[in-house]
């Protein structure tokens, strides 16, 4: 059985083979599945993230969301904390921390503002919501901090690859995803 750092090592090497097409059709596959599902349909906040080496690009999803009066936000680390920052416009978005475009702190999502959407990157999602990152945990620590976790739907977007079919690699501090979808298939966690 492959450990979290195996996992994490082998699928960051097989995303980062990757050309610009193959990232490009299936990022626009994945963004074509978000479309169907309506997924935003109950929701006006949307948390996306920037991309980056070869992750699923939501730059299309922005475009979509943008045009249906959504509010978006993205992240913005500072030291150990991760918080979503409202964005109107992707040339808001400036170089950050690990070289991430970030937002600046403007107006800054809370479970006060509603509902929300979140769609997460990882390198690596398993069939029961569980995902494996770059190990820094920002995500599991913004997840956990929903005093009511049914406030935040949270969605994990890769490529078809990165979904491993029953894999367990969760740990006592991972925070299990509400669903995952590639540019294959989508899978819901019941609870």
């Amino acid at each position: 059985m492959e450990t979290k750092k195996e996992i994490r090592s082998r699928l960051k090497k097989q995303r980062g083979l990757l050309g610009v097409d193959e990232c490009h059709n299936m990022s626009h596959e994945i963004y074509k599945r978000l479309i169907a599902l309506e997924l935003d349909r109950e929701y006006d906040n949307i948390l996306l993230y920037s991309a980056i080496r070869n992750e699923v690009n939501t730059d299309e999803y922005f475009a979509y969301l943008i045009n249906k009066a959504k509010r978006i936000y993205y992240p913005r680390v500072s030291g150990n904390t991760m918080s979503f920052y409202r964005v109107r416009s992707l040339d808001e978005l400036n170089c950050g921390s690990f070289n991430i475009k970030e937002p600046d702190m403007t107006k800054e999502y809370t479970q006060a503002d509603g509902r929300a959407l979140m769609i997460v990157p990882g390198l690596a999602f398993s069939d029961t919501g569980y995902r494996i990152g770059y190990g820094k945990g920002f995500y599991d620590r913004y997840l956990s901090s929903f005093t009511k976790r049914d406030t935040v739907m949270a969605v994990g977007v890769g490529y078809d690859f990165q979904l491993l079919s029953g894999m367990t690699f969760e740990d006592e501090y991972d925070v299990p995803l509400d669903g995952v979808i590639t540019d294959k298939r989508e899978v819901f966690i019941d609870e």
